[in-house]
């Protein structure tokens, strides 16, 4: 088996993979889950190559494409983005050899993090490597509900950033304008604003995605999901992962009409931030 890091050529082998081994996933461990939409990225590949651009990618060969991994380190904090093996190689070892490989990358990093799926064997290997759960990650969807326009947002843009990077320090744990740049160029950034002072963000999908977004105050989580309910489209289903602490996000979606659809595990290896104030991104960027 040969690990090296990927390049562009490597995308559609990248994708192969994730296509059969997210399917797997999905059939063995959340088989109610099937034909809900996903709480992830749509343009996979502009990830991918965001992944490539900013952190690290590494292919398995076995002698053909196996299995891949992405990280990238954000403020001295590791988070794998992504790790997927072949069905048909699951057992082999080589889920283990990347994330070794990709740990290695990360070397020097201060704090180290994933969000992991229900798949027992990754979660040991992840607890292996001293990664241990810090809270539940739950997956909700639902119709998006008709919204009063909500007062104070506005389209959140580059020059933002600086207080944007603040907020992402204080609740995220770690700031990462470059993902940022990447969100704002795939979905719809909003500003939220009191009295002229920022009191959070939040992205909205043309999917019906929601996330990622941080409020500066608990109170404020449902203003930011009611900001990016408003600029979905009418008929999508939405979807938004929340950390299981931020009651007020969940209060609110279930009162909405929403509802849980699977679940992940968000595992670090020492506390980070404070997730009763985040919405995530969904995964590969947490």
């Amino acid at each position: 088996m040969q690990i090296r890091p990927a390049t562009e050529d490597d995308l559609a082998d990248i994708g192969k993979i994730f296509d059969a081994a997210s399917a797997w996933l999905i059939e063995k461990y959340r088989p109610d889950q099937i034909g809900e939409p996903a709480v992830s990225v749509t343009n996979r590949e502009g990830l991918y190559r965001h992944l490539l651009d900013t952190g690290g990618v590494f292919m398995a060969l076995d002698p053909e494409p196996a299995g891949f991994s992405a990280a990238i380190v954000r403020e001295g904090v590791w988070f794998l983005s992504l790790l997927w093996v072949l069905p048909d190689r699951h057992g082999s070892g080589i889920g283990s050899a990347l994330l070794e490989e990709t740990l290695a990358w990360g070397k020097g990093a201060a704090a180290f993090s994933v969000v992991a799926s229900p798949y027992p064997v990754a979660q040991l290997i992840y607890l292996r490597s001293s990664m241990y759960p810090l809270y539940v990650q739950i997956d909700m969807a639902g119709n998006v509900p008709e919204q009063k326009p909500v007062d104070g947002v506005d389209p959140l843009e580059s020059s933002d950033q600086h207080w944007v990077d603040e907020l992402d320090r204080e609740v995220r744990g770690v700031a990462r304008p470059e993902d940022h740049g990447f969100w704002r160029s795939e979905a719809r950034g909003l500003a939220l604003r009191r009295d002229g002072s920022p009191i959070g963000y939040v992205y909205g999908w043309p999917d019906g995605k929601i996330g990622p977004g941080v409020a500066r105050d608990p109170g404020e989580v449902a203003v930011l999901l009611a900001a990016a309910a408003g600029v979905l489209p009418r008929k999508v289903r939405a979807t938004v992962a929340v950390p299981s602490t931020n009651w007020s996000a969940l209060r609110e979606l279930i009162r909405t009409g929403f509802a849980p659809i699977g679940s992940n595990t968000f595992m670090a290896s020492r506390p980070l931030g404070d997730p009763t104030r985040y919405i995530s991104s969904g995964g590969a960027l947490s």
